[in-house]
């Protein structure tokens, strides 16, 4: 035999050992517990960028992180390439696809009566979808397929339940778990896409929503469970950058000051006395600046969509001299500017969610009627002191309440971390991570 024979014989008896030992290691129980050779198949609307959907990912990613670092995990949004960048170190065994969400939006134009009956057919054939067989063959190789929460399946986004239903589709052929949490499904989609979606559901081993409202709506399963939205999974263990290291303005000798989260999109029924929609909320915010006699120098603008959320504030223009301005960048790596005792005026949700859990006051502002209102008054049934406000009919008083108690706050993280925990059990050795 050459040398370089004796070389490759033992290269090749050297991978046989590692691959041996590997499985070996995979095999075993500490391995089983973190996860060897699972495959947790994510579903959500990442990386478009939107504050909120992205906090849902990467909360979620970071918790398998800890329980399960030896799962290979598949994120499937519709913007891979941003959610890669914006996620990259969530998790160590992360792989980012679009799969699902390529059938659900060629559906939508392709079919539009009934897409989801093609997506369900293409997430099992790939003949249907040549060219995503590879990922329709990671797709089924999944061990758990979990649908992320928001609100993006319902009548602003009807074609979304193709989702649902071609997951269910796999599921039944593959075996996989199939989980939707902190879902928000109102205003509930027409027939005849309730019905298929409600059809899914009923082969998923965990139906979580975040609204009484969805609740009620599936109120025909007897396995849905309440515990609210999947951001207060954020708050257990948080990791920086949740909020800003910046001191409460009572350490720091200053008045409160007001932080605006103010978007431009699906605003066009909001009402006020003078129009509707952009010109109806921006003269809203600025008759509440002007009554609460706030100068554009106390004044911090949060973006929470790129592009979506200066219009407003560019409305205003010089009555927002000196305002700071923090882009969606620079929330996303520095933290939301919560917790130092401004008042927010939000029309997003998410802002809404966490500055109230860090104890801010806060108006949250409907911009779209039952949508946004749902999620809104979601937040105050389970203890936000934050006024909400339908329409531009009346300034709103400047709240001094602070957001969650102590108390409340603590109730809503503990049903979100039971519901993760119920989901992805956690071997006693391994209590300490979860």
């Amino acid at each position: 035999m050459t040398r370089w024979g004796q070389v490759e014989r033992v290269r090749s008896l050297a991978g046989r050992v590692n691959s041996s030992a590997r499985r070996r290691v995979d095999d075993s129980y500490v391995g089983r517990s973190l996860g060897a050779r699972e495959v947790i198949y994510l579903v959500a609307p990442t990386g478009y960028p939107n504050y909120g959907d992205e906090i849902i990912a990467r909360t979620w990613l970071r918790h398998l992180a800890r329980v399960r670092p030896q799962a290979t995990v598949v994120l499937d949004c519709h913007s891979p390439g941003s959610a890669n960048v914006l996620l990259r170190d969530a998790h160590p065994r992360m792989i980012v696809v679009d799969t699902l969400w390529q059938l659900t939006n060629h559906a939508r134009d392709a079919e539009p009566s009934n897409p989801w009956e093609w997506v369900s057919r293409a997430a099992i054939d790939s003949g249907l979808a040549p060219r995503l067989a590879v990922g329709l063959d990671l797709l089924a190789s999944s061990t758990t397929i979990h649908l992320l929460g928001g609100g993006y399946v319902n009548t602003v986004w009807p074609h979304h339940v193709s989702l649902f239903v071609a997951a269910e589709a796999v599921a039944q052929r593959s075996g996989a778990r199939l989980v939707a949490t902190g879902q928000g499904l109102v205003p509930t989609v027409d027939e005849p896409a309730w019905s298929a979606l409600t059809a899914a559901l009923g082969s998923f081993d965990v139906i979580d929503v975040r609204d009484s409202a969805s609740e009620k709506a599936l109120s025909d399963f007897d396995h849905v469970r309440l515990s609210g939205d999947d951001a207060w999974l954020a708050l257990h263990r948080p990791m920086p950058p949740l909020y800003r290291e910046e001191p409460p303005a009572a350490e720091s000798g200053r008045d409160p000051g007001v932080v605006l989260c103010l978007q431009s999109d699906l605003t066009e029924k909001f009402r006020g006395p003078g129009g509707s929609g952009l010109e109806a909320l921006t003269d809203l915010v600025r008759a509440t600046l002007d009554a609460w006699d706030v100068p554009g120098s106390a004044v911090t603008v949060v973006e929470g969509i790129p592009g979506h959320d200066y219009e407003i504030p560019h409305r205003l223009g010089s009555r927002l001299d000196g305002a700071r301005v923090l882009s969606f960048r620079d929330i996303w790596y520095h933290g939301l500017p919560a917790g130092r005792g401004d008042t927010w005026i939000s029309t997003r949700f998410h802002p809404h969610l966490l500055a109230a859990a860090a104890g801010d006051p806060g108006v949250a502002i409907v911009p779209m009627p039952e949508y946004y209102s749902t999620k809104h008054r979601s937040l105050i049934d389970a203890g936000s002191a934050w006024t909400v406000v339908e329409s531009g009919d009346a300034v709103p008083g400047r709240p001094t309440a602070g957001g969650f108690g102590d108390a409340d706050r603590a109730r809503a993280i503990e049903a979100k971390v039971a519901s993760a925990h119920d989901i992805y059990p956690v071997a006693p050795l391994l209590a300490h991570r979860a």
